[in-house]
């Protein structure tokens, strides 16, 4: 189970397990099922989204070479209250849903993986607090929405992990995804991924590399905002990551061994 800001999602692992028939089976890898559940109704289309949003990260991630003929499953459930089906999913949904997904697997660790994903969403509000300029969370028309600023209106301030009610009253939002690890920006397999110190055991500098895996976004920003957006959350998910590490404590370690092994 993870949680971000006020939203909680809980994700279940399996694999490698036998494809359930021959036409699902993959010759050069394991195939990897993703779904995404919201908590009231059936998944519609920001659930579909999210769910192939998943699938971009952990498929270049997980080492599923290493298992062909095989199948894995990854199931996110929210624990939040869903919004309407017509509606995009919160930033903060989205990025609860990436770290419970990791969590899932690393606490399974039965598939090697290059670099541990963590994500954070992040909203830009204005600094007045003058209202919002838009959002895609009302049925208010967006034209309505969109008003007249002055130059005061248009400064904003970034909010991390924010609530339902900041993403609403903000001017623009984001999920950034990254994954920490030695060897993300090569092909090299996740088993010669990883550098080991003495004894085999894996050197504490997980995250020597770093890489955006996930970049979501909507509202009214230029680029200043979205690079300044940008560098604070690459900067929060280190900082997620070693509160992930710290506090999974040896079974980290352990895990991160043999998925490195």
């Amino acid at each position: 189970m993870a949680t971000t800001g006020t939203e909680a999602a809980i994700a279940s692992f399996a694999g490698p397990l036998e494809p359930p028939g021959a036409r699902m089976e993959v010759f050069t890898e394991a195939v990897l099922a993703i779904t995404h559940r919201p908590l009231e109704g059936s998944a519609a289309t920001p659930s579909r989204a999210l769910a192939a949003g998943l699938h971009t990260i952990y498929h270049s991630l997980l080492d599923l070479r290493s298992h062909p003929r095989t199948r894995t499953t990854l199931t996110v459930q929210s624990l939040n209250s869903s919004q309407s089906p017509s509606q995009p999913l919160y930033v903060s949904s989205r990025a609860v849903a990436i770290n419970a997904a990791t969590l899932s697997i690393l606490n399974a660790g039965s598939i090697g993986i290059k670099g541990v994903p963590v994500a954070i969403g992040v909203a830009a509000v204005s600094k007045n607090g003058k209202g919002k300029q838009r959002s895609y969370y009302d049925d208010v028309p967006e034209e309505e929405q969109i008003q007249e600023e002055s130059e005061d209106d248009k400064e904003v301030a970034l909010v991390l992990d924010p609530t339902r009610s900041e993403e609403q009253n903000a001017k623009a939002r984001f999920c950034f995804g990254w994954a920490f690890g030695a060897g993300l920006s090569s092909d090299t397999p996740a088993s010669d991924s990883m550098d080991h110190g003495e004894g085999g055991r894996r050197e504490t500098d997980q995250d020597t590399e770093a890489e955006c895996v996930y970049v979501e976004s909507d509202g009214v920003f230029d680029a200043v905002t979205f690079q300044n957006a940008y560098n604070a959350s690459r900067f929060a998910c280190q900082a997620l990551m070693h509160t992930l590490r710290d506090r999974m404590g040896e079974h980290f370690e352990t895990v991160a061994v043999k998925n490195s092994a």
